[in-house]
C-alpha cells in the first residue's frame, strides 16, 4: 500500500493533468469527443500506475523510466494519427525498403526509390486518424511497387533496423497496412525503452537525471514514431551513461571505452555534430585508464571517428541527401552549401551578424513557437505548454546531481555543448538555408536532445534526494500525459 504521505505526489499529477486537459481542450476542436473521453482516461489511469510504480520501486529507476516509456509511448504509437512525426513519411519508406533486406536503398535516376504501393495509400491520409478513415483497419498490404522520391538513403541502415522488423511481422502475418506502422512504430519504442533501461541501470550515478532526459515529450513522441530520431536519442544517453561511468572510476574497464566511442560514433555517423560527444572522453583523468598507453589509444581513436564521421558526411551523405525529393528545394530556394560558403568568404561581416543573431533569437523559436511534435502542425495552446517545458527543464537543471567535477570540467563541457550547438546552426546555414539569406532556417528543437544531458552535469550542484526523485518523476509524467493530451485534443 502507499503511504498517506506519499498520495500527495498522484495528487499533484492529478492537478497538473486537470489543469492541461482544462487549457488544450478548451483551445482546440472536438470532432470525436468519445474518442477524446476514452483516450484521456487512459492517459490518467497510466500516469498514476507510473507514480504508483515509482514510489514502490523508488530504487529501480531504470525500471521506471522503461515503465513510463512503453506506457506512454504505446498511447502515443495508436493515438498518433498516420505519418505525422517529423518527416515520418520518408522513414517509414526508408523503413519498407529495410524491412525487404533492402539496407542500401538503390536509387533509380530522376525517378527515384522503387517501394510498395501500400506505403503511398498511407500518405494520401497522412495526418488523419482512423476515426477518420477506418479503411486502413481492412486494406491489405500490396506487394505491387512505384517509384517514391526520398527514403533518406544517407542514412546508415542500423536506424532503420528496429522499424523495418516491425513491418516485416506486419508482411508476414499478413495483417491490415496500419499494422506496418503501427508494429514499426512499437519496435522503435521497444529498442529505445530496452537502451534507455541498460543505460540508467548501468550508471553509477545521474540515474534520476538521464530518466527525465530520456522521458523529455519530444524525445518519446520521436520514439514512438517510425524516426530515426529514437535510436540516436537512446545512444545519446547510453554515450552518457558510458562516460559518467568512466568519470567515476577508480580504473576504466577497456569494455567501457569501447562502447562509450561506438555509441559515439553510431549517432555521429547519422548527425555529424554529435560526434563531438566524443571529446569528453580527453575529460577524463588519465590515471583512470589502465595504463598511459590505452589512454592515448582511446583518445587517438576518438579523434580518429571524428574524421571518419567528417568524410562520411562530407563526401557521402551529403551526395545521397541530394538524390531525395529535397533536390527541389534546393534548385526552387537556391540552396548550395558551396555558394554558401563562398558568400561567407566574400561577406564575413554579414554572414557572422546574421549567424550571431540567429543563436542569440531563434531559440524562443526553436523550443517555444515553432516546436510542435508534429511535422509542420500548431496546435493553439501549444506555445504555452512547451514554455512550461522549458521551465520545468530549467528548474531540472539546477536541481540535478552534483558529480563533484571539477569548474575548469565543467567550463571544458560548456565549450563542448556550445561546440555542437553552434554546428547544428552551421550545418542547417550551409545545406538548408538559401544563399545570403538574412537568418537560418530548418533548425529543430529534436536536433538538441542529444546533447541536453550536458547540461545537467555542468549545472547540477545538488545532492541525491529521493523527495526531489519522485517530483521529477511527477512531473515528468505530467508533461508526457501533456503531450497526449496535444494530440487528443488536437486531432480528435
Amino acid at each position: 500500500m502507499i503511504q498517506i504521505n506519499d498520495k500527495k505526489y498522484i495528487l499533484t499529477y492529478l492537478i497538473g493533468f486537470i489543469l492541461l486537459a482544462t487549457f488544450l481542450f478548451s483551445c482546440n476542436t472536438h470532432n470525436h469527443p468519445k474518442a477524446q473521453i476514452i483516450l484521456s482516461i487512459l492517459t490518467v489511469i497510466g500516469g498514476i500506475i507510473c507514480i504508483r510504480y515509482s514510489i514502490k520501486n523508488k530504487d529501480a529507476l531504470h525500471k521506471t523510466a522503461f515503465l513510463i516509456i512503453i506506457i506512454f509511448g504505446l498511447l502515443t504509437v495508436f493515438a498518433s494519427p498516420l505519418l505525422v512525426a517529423p518527416d515520418e513519411v520518408e522513414h517509414f519508406a526508408r523503413s519498407d525498403l529495410t524491412s525487404e533486406g533492402g539496407l542500401i536503398p538503390n536509387y533509380h535516376e530522376n525517378q527515384g526509390y522503387f517501394i510498395n504501393n501500400y506505403f503511398h495509400q498511407m500518405t494520401y491520409s497522412q495526418g488523419s486518424t482512423l476515426l477518420d478513415n477506418t479503411s486502413f483497419m481492412h486494406q491489405d498490404i500490396t506487394h505491387c511497387k512505384s517509384f517514391f522520391t526520398s527514403v533518406f538513403s544517407q542514412n546508415l541502415f542500423y536506424v532503420y533496423l528496429a522499424q523495418g522488423f516491425g513491418i516485416f511481422i506486419a508482411k508476414m502475418l499478413e495483417l491490415p497496412v496500419i499494422f506496418a506502422l503501427w508494429l514499426g512504430r512499437l519496435c522503435n519504442l521497444l529498442l529505445y525503452s530496452g537502451i534507455v533501461y541498460f543505460a540508467i541501470k548501468k550508471t553509477p550515478a545521474f540515474k534520476k537525471e538521464l530518466l527525465v532526459l530520456s522521458c523529455l515529450p519530444i524525445a518519446v513522441f520521436q520514439a514512438a514514431s517510425m524516426s530515426s530520431d529514437g535510436i540516436i536519442f537512446a545512444l545519446a544517453i547510453l554515450n552518457i551513461s558510458y562516460f559518467i561511468q568512466m568519470y567515476k572510476s577508480e580504473i576504466i574497464p577497456n569494455k567501457n571505452i569501447i562502447i562509450y566511442l561506438a555509441t559515439g560514433v553510431l549517432i555521429g555517423l547519422i548527425k555529424f555534430p554529435y560526434i563531438f560527444l566524443l571529446l569528453m572522453l580527453f575529460l577524463i583523468p588519465a590515471n583512470k585508464f589502465k595504463t598511459k598507453k590505452i589512454a592515448i589509444i582511446s583518445k587517438m581513436t576518438a579523434l580518429l571517428l571524428i574524421v571518419i564521421a567528417g568524410a562520411y558526411s562530407n563526401f557521402y551523405a551529403s551526395k545521397e541527401l541530394l538524390k531525395g525529393g529535397r533536390i527541389d528545394y534546393y534548385i526552387q530556394n537556391n540552396v548550395n552549401p558551396t555558394n554558401q560558403i563562398n558568400y561567407i568568404i566574400h561577406n564575413p561581416t554579414s554572414a557572422v551578424i546574421t549567424f550571431v543573431k540567429s543563436l542569440i533569437f531563434l531559440p524562443y523559436l526553436i523550443f517555444i513557437k515553432d516546436c510542435s511534435f508534429f511535422h509542420l502542425i500548431l496546435f493553439p495552446g501549444l506555445d504555452i505548454y512547451n514554455a512550461l517545458c522549458l521551465i520545468f527543464f530549467i528548474v531540472f537543471l539546477f536541481l540535478s546531481e552534483d558529480l563533484k567535477m571539477a569548474k575548469r570540467k565543467k567550463l571544458e563541457l560548456i565549450i563542448l555543448f556550445l561546440i555542437i550547438y553552434t554546428s547544428i546552426f552551421f550545418i542547417q546555414y550551409l545545406s538548408w538555408t538559401p544563399v545570403g539569406y538574412d537568418g537560418i532556417l530548418g533548425v529543430g528543437a529534436r536536433y538538441f536532445i542529444p546533447i541536453l544531458a550536458i547540461l545537467p552535469l555542468v549545472f547540477g550542484h545538488k545532492s541525491n534526494s529521493e523527495k526531489l526523485t519522485k517530483y521529477f518523476i511527477v512531473f515528468t509524467t505530467i508533461f508526457l500525459s501533456g503531450m497526449l493530451l496535444i494530440i487528443i485534443a488536437g486531432f480528435y
